[in-house]
């Protein structure tokens, strides 16, 4: 049902990206983007030590890749990763440079927002522990759109800032702490 999972983070993100993402198999059937705050330089190092570390291919994204099964693309640091639907069902990243109103670069609300329209009720967002409220608007496009929204429950959280934001919207489905998000992403992507 879920064909890409969009995940964002901002303080503390990096350890529970790891956690979240060890728990995928390596031929989980979706796609993964991920938007992490962070500033230009340190993406690319942090993808190769995700590829290190968890069972899915991890990379930093570039423009016109494709979404494929079993890959994460890492929006790379000081630009926004962003998702578009080409003619027919293929879905491809767009690296774009920040917009003066984006307060938050990588953009959560900005991936979510693209990913909802890209795929449709076919997107499955999750917003990690972080400071500020970036990807509130874009959990609410992704229900709007008939995906399913996630939010890390406080108490596992390093900064309940995001999350504590997406709640407030009223756009969240489900909230739970860090450990079981992973296995809950399994269960809704796997078939049966």
């Amino acid at each position: 049902r879920y064909r890409c999972v969009a995940l964002g983070a901002s303080t503390g993100g990096p350890p529970a990206l790891q956690q979240v993402l060890a728990a995928l198999p390596a031929d989980f059937p979706a796609a993964v983007v991920i938007a992490q705050h962070m500033p230009e330089g340190f993406t690319r190092l942090f993808a190769d030590r995700l590829d290190r570390l968890v069972p899915l291919r991890v990379r930093e994204a570039r423009d016109g890749d494709p979404l494929a099964p079993g890959q994460v693309l890492l929006a790379p640091g000081g630009m926004n990763l962003l998702l578009q639907r080409e003619r027919g069902a293929r879905i491809v990243a767009r690296v774009e440079p920040p917009l003066a109103a984006d307060r938050y670069v990588p953009s959560v609300d900005r991936l979510l927002v693209s990913a909802a329209d890209a795929c449709a009720g076919s997107v499955l967002a999750v917003v990690l522990t972080g400071m500020g409220d970036d990807g509130a608007a874009g959990i609410g496009a992704v229900r709007d759109a008939g995906g399913l929204t996630v939010a890390e429950a406080e108490e596992t959280c390093v900064v309940y800032g995001m999350p504590r934001e997406a709640v407030r919207s009223g756009a969240v489905q489900r909230v739970l702490p860090l450990p079981e998000i992973g296995a809950a992403i399994l269960h809704e992507v796997l078939p049966g």
